[in-house]
Parts: C-alpha cells; structure tokens; sequence
C-alpha cells in the first residue's frame, strides 16, 4: 500500500465553513500528487467530499470555550437589551468566570487517533495532519499511545495566549511542546502558517517551527469595475472579534456612499449581547444600501459574494487576531479585493497600504467611518494595485504547495 496523508479534524463538524475547506483543500492537493488522502473528521459530519475517503469518527472538540448551554443564552439574551457598557462587562465577566468553574474532561484525541489509525492500518511512511489543535488536544497527544509509527504535522494556528486560555494544556505551552518532541521524536513536525506565529512558537518551545502557506483556493474572476455604488462585504459570520458591533454606526456614517452585504450567519441569543444589539440595529437598517445574510452560505455562494465585492469589510479587533492569520483577507487577496483590516499583526503585514486602509488598533465607530469613507475615495487605486498582486499572492499561497511543503519534510 502506498504511503497515505491522514488528515485529522475534530473541528470538522459539518459541510460548511473554514474547517471543510481546509481539509478539503489539502486531500485534494494529495490526491493530485497521487498520495491517498483520509480524512478524520467529527462524529457529527454528514458532509460528502467527493471523492476523498473520510470518516466520522472523532468525538473530542477542538474548542469548547464558546459552549454555554441555555443558561448562556438566558444571561447573554438578557444583556442584549441592556446599555452596550454595560453589557459589555457583564458578558466579560461571565466568560472568565465560566474559564474557571467549568469542568475540563480529559481529552481523548490520541486515543481515538490510535483507534481509527489502526482500523485503517496506518503505519510507518504514513502522515498524519493536525491542522486545527487546542493545547489540550496536544496534551492528549503527548500522553497517549504512539499512533502506529506515522509522522504527524502539526499546524499551529491560534496565538500562544489564546492556546493558553480557552482549551488549554495542564502544562505551559513550552513545556508542552518538548513533551510533544519528547514522545514522537524525529516523527514530529511543526508549523504555523505565518511568519509571526512561527517565530513566537519557535521562541517559545526552543523548537523549529516552519511558516507553510495557506491552502486558499478561489475561483477566477474577470476584473470588474464598480457598477454604481461600490459593493463592500463583510463576510464570515458576526463575532465581537470581528468588529461586527462597530457596523451600525459605521455603515450609517457612509449611507449612500456605497452598497454592503454583511454575511452575519444566524444569531440567536447564545450570542455576545454586543452583535445581538448590533444585528437589532442592521436588520431595521436593511434596504437597497444593505443586504443582510443570515444563513450560513456553502462554498460555491461564499465564493460569489466574496467575487462581487469592490472591497473586504474587516474590522477585526487587531490585539485578538495580531500575528494570527486571516482566511478571508487570503482569499480576498487572491482574488484582487482590497480590504479594510486593523493595524498592526499579520494581516497589515502582507495586505501592505497599496492594498488595504487600516484601522487603529482598539477601534471604535468613528475610526471605522473614517477608514470607509479614506477607502471608497481611493478604491481605483487600491483596486488596481490589488489585482495586478493577486496572480503572485495564488502562486504563494495555494494546496498544492502547502502539500509539498508538508511532505518534503
């Protein structure tokens, strides 16, 4: 049997979504190199990927800080209608006291990685791809069984503060990882998928860790100017991260300036009460200048918003996302669209000014309108600046080298 690429994703819960379509992605770079792709996703995936064998086999999460059950959505419900101050605080407040009290079960990634593995007979010259881990799904890792001799890559993608805080490992992350070294050995690699990140791991654990590129693929789409008013999207689903409680006031400060879509995913009451208050706001604010979207889209309505869009609405709360990267923004580039996106980390680092208008970090409203408005009064030029990059921009960042650059190690 030839070697095989394993490609393990407890976050791959369902047929949409960032996790489908990395996953996706890298099986079907495998394939192409003619190495035979396996993907391990969550109990609970329904999804066909055709083509690719894929089993639902695994049960531990990789994150779980966002739970809460119907007393979140009881507390959070009710926040929503209160002042955003104070809401805000109260919601904060709930959030650290839930890190504390909640009961942390062991994490059984290892365990169910060795049974899987060995009901499809991995072994030695076989990968194994973690591309999504919490530091307790590495804890799990360096306390369990071997996993049938196969080499495991392992993608660290969330910043070393946020791997601390939510899901975290009983030891420190350096600790963590010599443990990890400690266990596999020569079998074990490490990435991150950007630079910054790579150099905070290897500072960290003492390690080499090598920056990979991003496994984005987008359509090809023909150049297209602005018919009428400029389209400004904002996609990927309504988080406090995200900016998505800074819209209202600054979508209202630019009205008939341009037109937007904002892709918010449903909301319900289990959301932050800061994008519950906001969403309130936009859908009474909805007409001809602003569509909103409130399902979650599949990957071919995804990829046609993001192609009608003159410019990327992202107003990411920049100390949350800092050196972490963003698939948005990569597929935006890819595609030629230039961005609104917050000073400072990575996502300042490879749009650059000639593609992007930056917010400050700590952003509110007021500096989100004044990015808008400085972005539409220069959209030609950062139009045609991003799409004479984008063709270099894909060539970097594609699956096809994300493979190599796995295997080739």
């Amino acid at each position: 049997m030839p070697p095989r690429f394993f490609i393990a994703d407890p976050g791959l819960t369902g047929p949409l979504g960032h996790h489908l379509s990395y996953s996706q992605s890298v099986a079907e770079a495998a394939r192409r190199a003619g190495t035979p792709p396996v993907i391990l996703a969550a109990r609970g995936f329904t999804g066909c990927i055709p083509g690719i064998e894929c089993h639902s086999v695994l049960g531990t999460a990789y994150q779980s800080a966002g739970g809460g059950g119907a007393l979140r959505r009881a507390l959070f419900g009710t926040l929503s209608h209160l002042p955003a101050p104070l809401a805000a605080a109260a919601a904060g407040l709930i959030r650290a006291a839930r890190r504390r009290i909640s009961p942390r079960a062991p994490d059984g990634l290892a365990a169910e990685l060795h049974a899987a593995l060995g009901t499809l007979h991995a072994g030695p010259g076989d990968w194994l791809l973690l591309h999504s881990v919490s530091g307790a799904n590495l804890a799990s890792l360096a306390e369990g069984p071997d996993l049938h001799g196969v080499t495991v890559l392992v993608v660290l993608r969330r910043m070393p503060a946020e791997m601390e805080a939510d899901d975290a490992a009983p030891d420190p992350l350096p600790v963590l990882l010599r443990r990890l070294v400690a266990r596999f050995g020569a079998r074990l690699r490490l990435f991150a998928d950007t630079a910054q990140l790579a150099e905070d791991f290897s500072a960290l654990s003492g390690l080499p860790v090598r920056t990979v590129p991003l496994p984005i693929v987008v359509p090809d789409a023909a150049p297209h100017a602005p018919a009428g008013l400029p389209h400004i999207v904002f996609a990927g689903g309504a988080r406090l991260e995200k900016g998505y409680h800074l819209l209202p006031d600054a979508l209202a400060a630019v009205a008939g300036r341009a037109r937007f879509t904002v892709q918010s995913g449903p909301i319900g009451p289990e959301s932050d009460p800061l994008v519950q208050r906001a969403h309130r706001r936009l859908k009474a604010r909805q007409g001809p200048g602003l569509v909103l979207v409130e399902t979650a889209l599949d990957g071919d309505d995804y990829a046609a918003l993001l192609a009608s869009a003159d410019m990327l609405l992202l107003p990411y709360d920049g100390p949350t996302y800092g050196a972490r990267s963003s698939g948005i923004l990569a597929e935006g580039l890819a595609l030629g669209v230039p961005a609104i996106i917050p000073a400072g980390g990575w996502m300042e680092s490879v749009a650059g000014p000639d593609r992007a208008v930056t917010i400050p970090q700590a952003a509110g409203a007021e500096d989100l309108a004044r990015a808008l408005s400085q972005a539409i009064d220069h959209l030609p030029g950062l139009s045609a600046a991003s799409r004479s990059m984008a063709r270099t921009w894909r060539d970097e960042h594609n699956p096809d080298a994300l493979f190599r650059v796995f295997v080739a190690t």
